[in-house]
């Protein structure tokens, strides 16, 4: 699409700089044409003319109070930005917000609106489908867990221990918020929280079982009773129990063996419990 504009602007001479200028003053759309007409130091007309007139002291930065799931949702919103672009969107976002909020808290309703007023399509729409699908999780903990352990990378394993002992695992909307507010690369996160197995990107059920993988339990789970169970969990429409496997229990008399909520189970005993729990 820029290479079209550019086109036209040269009608086949050299592109120059001021072409290039033109084209970002007059043929971008907003938000875009002012996010790169900022970080290319660029002024618009009416700004070179106000220069002579000396400008008000700008407002202090706004530091939002925020309520229900906005701050989620205006860090989704966010990430819909170019990286590179994300440090002079986030100021220009949050002054918008601060002028719907009159300073005081911004609501799940005022970001709704920054959305549907100033974000472009597709955008739009991909943003406000993400919005319905979000969950009832609270990520106001971050900015004080991140001032704990600070922005740098070899803190990162700290700051995801903290989220996920506060939220109770590790969603998608989490990780945004992590990388926009250290500056840390969203694929880094992932690997990190993909890569070790005390990371839960799933939220951690009513009840938690242990299925054994030690050799003794398989050796002795002849009926395939810990298999039976990974599928009945597996299966089951309400996620009511969180299940992970695990190396040897240190229980080989019980094989094959289960913990269910901490207490250890047996074979057909394990599988009746769990049945209990899924009705």
């Amino acid at each position: 699409m820029l290479y079209g504009f550019l086109e036209k602007r040269a009608s086949g001479k050299p592109v120059t700089s001021d072409m290039v200028a033109a084209m970002v003053q007059n043929d971008l759309p907003e938000p875009q044409r002012t996010g790169i007409m900022q970080a290319l130091g660029m002024k618009k007309p009416e700004e070179q003319a106000a220069a002579a007139v000396p400008a008000a002291p700008p407002p202090p930065p706004f530091t939002p109070h925020w309520q229900g799931k906005s701050e989620v949702m205006f860090e989704m919103m966010l990430n819909e930005v170019p990286e590179a672009l994300r440090g002079v969107f986030r100021g220009k976002l949050l002054e918008i917000l601060r002028q719907k909020s009159k300073g005081g808290s911004v609501t799940e309703s005022h970001v709704t609106e920054v959305v549907q007023e100033i974000v472009p399509e597709p955008f739009k729409t991909t943003i406000l489908k993400k919005y319905t699908e979000l969950g009832d999780v609270d990520l106001s903990c971050i900015d004080s867990i991140i001032a704990r352990h600070g922005k740098a990378q070899d803190s990162l394993t700290y700051i995801l221990h903290d989220t996920q002992e506060t939220v109770g695992f590790l969603p998608p909307e989490a990780l945004r918020a992590i990388s926009n507010k250290t500056g840390i690369p969203l694929s880094a996160i992932y690997n990190v929280a993909t890569f070790y197995k005390s990371f839960r990107m799933e939220p951690k059920g009513v009840h938690h079982l242990k299925i054994c993988n030690g050799t003794a339990c398989h050796l002795k789970d002849r009926d395939g009773v810990l298999s039976n169970i990974e599928k009945m969990v597996a299966q089951a429409s309400a996620k009511k129990v969180t299940m992970e496997k695990t190396l040897c229990l240190g229980c080989c008399d019980c094989a094959p063996a289960v913990v269910i909520d901490g207490e250890v189970a047996q074979g057909p005993e394990a599988k009746t419990k769990v049945e209990k729990l899924l009705a």
